[in-house]
């Protein structure tokens, strides 16, 4: 007997608490989302090069381009996209910066929306393995309402928020805030 197909799950540890709070309905799904930002920026942070957030940040800043031409950012970021080689997180955003540039999302919040972008694309894709992974395990019900409960955990979170959750973390929680009070329990 299995304690359940999280156990099994071949991603990291936060993931593998991720889809077990998705998998359990006593827990709620604010409960699954405050590790989403975990999960997901544990891998951003190990799998991104920090010098590729900075070349991102540069580009929208206008560093080295005080006339704000939208054509010299592109250019600053595609010459950044060595800095992501290997790393399909980096490209994304790195991809998903270009398209914002294009779009004329120049403002503060653009590389919070860029990394959340990039963030959430890697969510789905993990969604997708987790599904598939619970339907070799256990039965087609429990595989699709996981997926559910990690796609409204991650839609309940804006682009930006996320972004700024992962960007501004210094480093990942493990498991949930400690509960104190008999009021703190499980919702009901």
């Amino acid at each position: 007997m299995s304690d359940g197909p999280h156990r099994s799950l071949p991603m990291s540890r936060a993931w593998r608490d991720l889809a077990m709070r998705a998998d359990q309905p006593t827990y709620s799904s604010q409960d699954v989302r405050e590790l989403m930002p975990a999960a997901l920026g544990g891998e951003w942070r190990s799998e991104v090069a920090p010098a590729l957030l900075t070349a991102i940040k540069r580009a929208f800043a206008f560093k080295n381009n005080s006339l704000k031409f939208p054509d010299i950012a592109i250019q600053q970021l595609e010459a950044a996209r060595h800095l992501a080689a290997g790393s399909v997180f980096g490209s994304n955003a790195l991809s998903w910066a270009i398209q914002l540039v294009q779009e004329g999302r120049t403002d503060a919040n653009a590389v919070y929306d860029v990394v959340g972008l990039a963030a959430k694309e890697r969510g789905y894709a993990h969604f997708r393995q987790i599904e598939e992974h619970y339907l070799r395990e256990s039965i087609e019900r429990r595989a699709d309402g996981v997926r559910a409960r990690l796609e409204g955990a991650i839609s309940g979170l804006s682009v930006t928020e996320l972004g700024a959750m992962i960007i501004d973390r210094p480093a990942a929680r493990r498991g949930s805030k400690k509960k104190s009070n008999i009021d703190d329990g499980v919702a009901f």
